[in-house]
């Protein structure tokens, strides 16, 4: 059954690439469409994007060594997998000291969020300060393509990826203004709510440092 499940999704990756490949070769309009249509109807739905990034990497790597930070990106990694999938996620892969993770519920995603980054805390404790991880994370929803359990693409995945990778800070968790109304989860009063304009698009977001353990009530 394992193995009729993987050629499946295989097989889904296969015909996402070959659809893209066509939309590429296509001069028509009209069929281009076509194909357009196609391709978000077979991979086309809502979600969270979860996108989480180490801080530190090329600063650390540049002063302690590469083979130092990938033993850390190493241990991050088992820490984040099992509580995305105890939080309902698709965890799509690991690129480097990035995590990238689809879940259909925003809560289950600022849930997943709160609950590594309090893990990963509770592991520092047990290193010294050349040895701790820290994350930042971002997080937004809407409609996207999802290709199978290996990759995904949209606007939340690159809003989520501008706010984990470029601005968010250590331990930090940002958090989309439209993937809060799809939420049950109410920022404390003291959040920072931030606007941000990259590549010319304008971001409103909420800005979680994390600090303590959080929860959604």
């Amino acid at each position: 059954m394992a193995g009729s499940s993987q050629k499946a999704l295989l097989a889904g990756h296969a015909e996402f690439d070959a659809l893209i490949a066509a939309m590429s070769d296509e001069r028509d309009a009209e069929k281009m469409e076509a194909i357009r249509v196609r391709i978000w109807d077979q991979f086309g739905t809502e979600g969270a994007a979860f996108i989480s990034d180490m801080a530190s990497f090329s600063s650390t790597s540049r002063k302690l060594g590469v083979s130092h930070f990938l033993k850390m990106i190493h241990r991050a990694r088992l820490i984040i997998e099992p509580i995305i999938e105890s939080n309902g996620g698709t965890l799509l892969k690991f690129d480097a000291d990035n995590c990238y993770a689809y879940f259909e519920k925003t809560d289950d995603a600022i849930r997943a969020s709160f609950e590594v980054n309090a893990a990963i805390f509770a592991a520092n404790d047990n290193f010294d300060l050349s040895e701790q991880i820290y994350l930042s994370v971002g997080i937004d929803c809407g409609r996207l393509l999802l290709v199978g359990d290996r990759d995904f693409f949209g606007d939340p995945v690159n809003t989520a990826s501008k706010l984990g990778e470029d601005l968010a800070v250590r331990a930090e968790v940002l958090i989309t203004e439209r993937a809060l109304e799809q939420s049950k989860f109410k920022p404390p009063e003291q959040a920072e709510r931030m606007v941000a304009r990259i590549s010319e698009i304008e971001i409103k977001y909420v800005r979680l440092p994390m600090t303590e353990v959080s929860s959604i009530r």
